[in-house]
């Protein structure tokens, strides 16, 4: 066709007529942007802990805030593509072993091996007494932890394990034309709109939150009634206030913002059980154990762990103890591992309620665990929360659906008589829509909360209350 052309002329010809057959803005953004779409979309906890162009402010920048963003920078997608990999977070602590109820002689048997007594814990309301021990220089971990269970009294001997909130990164959140921004994910589960001035659907007993540190001074807290208490590690850096101030919103925010609390008249008792490591923020398997005593100490009957991570012997013990039925309804965080990976716990014990996430139209959360231990789902993506400093924004992730069914829960513990554990997580477990596999099922459990029914006064003695 073009003889006179050479074969490096025909090349050169063919690459001017590919290059003009391009469509206008290729190479300049206008491809790059559905790229960048998905690198930006992570499961890092740390991705969504300042208050930037995402964000809801209060004052006249709202509409500037929320305009459709703008198409990407292709230098900044490169950027993006080359950054390495974060580093990975470890599990437990290197050098730990945590033990309940270790026996006197036990304890001086290994003491004389080279262990070391870090602390010690007398937890009363859950009945166990928690050793935290360092391992002998030179033994191997799993090691340690075998030489521990060896002894009589060690069987609950177990790494220190980390846990982490379950927090993902934003994802668009759908606009409604309503007063406050979280209007569809209520419409959605069918909380009731006149609950607060319905008789005996107000929530009057305290509500436990197990989290990071939190805003106490935020706007959207200011009526809220919350008492703070830490307990993290203090070898590590304190907690950002992000995660926790965003779980205690979704209970407790002001009946007047622009995303309400589900249960603003609930008194808190928000614990503090995060440390930072450099760019890790963990809560130690100790710190969650105390917690969980302080928490029964203070008559505490519905407790929120939006965190997951590994089993923990020690920690299923006193969980085990906790959730009695006397106790508490503990609510955790199915986690954010994807569809292929393991229980999350303390999600994956049995007396614990794991509640998973789906989005506006009752899809699963793409990154949610799976698994026959899930027992309901909530919104949990795009839901509006208060940031760490000011404003509100929209998050996604497991933890965020665990307030949702919290909430429930603190309602029917505020019945009289006061209804056990067991009561209160079958009343939740029929106040369901199935829209998974007809029946309980490995994604969504028993199905989407469905609680128009939940100031019904016959809720509960279908439980047998």
């Amino acid at each position: 066709m073009f003889p006179c052309l050479g074969r490096s002329g025909l090349i050169l010809l063919l690459s001017v007529l590919v290059a003009c057959s391009l469509p206008p803005g290729f190479g300049d953004g206008g491809f790059a942007q559905y790229g960048a779409a998905h690198a930006q979309d992570d499961d890092d906890d740390d991705g969504d802990d300042d208050d930037d162009g995402g964000s809801v402010r209060s004052g006249g920048d709202r509409d500037r805030q929320m305009r459709a963003p703008r198409p990407a920078n292709p230098a900044a997608t490169r950027r993006m593509a080359a950054a390495p990999d974060a580093a990975p977070r470890p599990a437990n602590a290197p050098d730990e072993i945590v033990v309940t109820d270790l026996a006197a002689a036990d304890l001086a048997l290994l003491l004389a091996e080279g262990f070391a007594v870090i602390e010690d814990f007398t937890l009363t309301e859950v009945a166990l007494t928690l050793h935290r021990l360092r391992i002998p220089p030179g033994l191997t971990l799993i090691a340690a932890r075998d030489r521990v269970r060896a002894q009589p009294s060690g069987t609950t001997g177990d790494f220190n394990h980390y846990y982490r909130s379950e927090q993902a990164g934003p994802e668009a959140a759908v606009a409604e034309p309503c007063t406050h921004l979280n209007c569809r994910a209520l419409a959605q589960i069918g909380w009731p709109a006149d609950r607060a001035a319905l008789e005996g659907c107000r929530v009057t007993v305290p509500v436990g939150v197990i989290d990071t540190g939190i805003n106490r001074d935020h706007e959207n807290l200011t009526a809220a009634r919350i008492e703070v208490i830490r307990l993290a590690d203090d070898a590590l850096d304190p907690s950002l206030a992000v995660h926790g101030t965003a779980v205690v919103s979704l209970l407790a925010g002001r009946a007047d913002g622009r995303a309400p609390g589900l249960v603003p008249e609930a008194p808190l008792i928000a614990v503090d059980v995060f440390g930072r490591a450099g760019g890790d923020e963990r809560a130690g398997v100790v710190a969650l154990i105390r917690a969980l005593d302080v928490l029964a100490s203070r008559s505490v009957r519905v407790i929120n762990m939006s965190l997951s991570g590994p089993p923990n012997v020690a920690l299923e013990a006193a969980l085990m103890r906790i959730t009695g039925p006397g106790g508490a309804l503990v609510l955790a965080a199915a986690g954010n591992g994807g569809p292929e990976a393991g229980p999350a716990y303390p999600a994956g014990y049995g007396p614990v309620v794991a509640v998973t996430a789906v989005d506006g139209r009752d899809r699963i959360y793409r990154r949610a665990q799976r698994g026959p231990h899930l027992d309901l789902a909530a919104p949990g993506v795009g839901i509006w929360s208060a940031t760490s400093l000011t404003g509100v924004k929209a998050k996604t992730g497991t933890s965020f659906a665990v307030p949702f069914a919290t909430a429930a829960a603190a309602v029917l513990a505020s019945r009289a008589p006061a209804p056990t554990p067991a009561a209160m997580a079958g009343a939740l477990g029929v106040m369901v829509r199935d829209i998974g596999a007809p029946g309980a099922d490995e994604v969504f459990g028993a199905g989407l909360l469905a609680l128009d029914r939940l100031c019904a006064t016959d809720l509960l003695a279908v439980q047998g209350e």
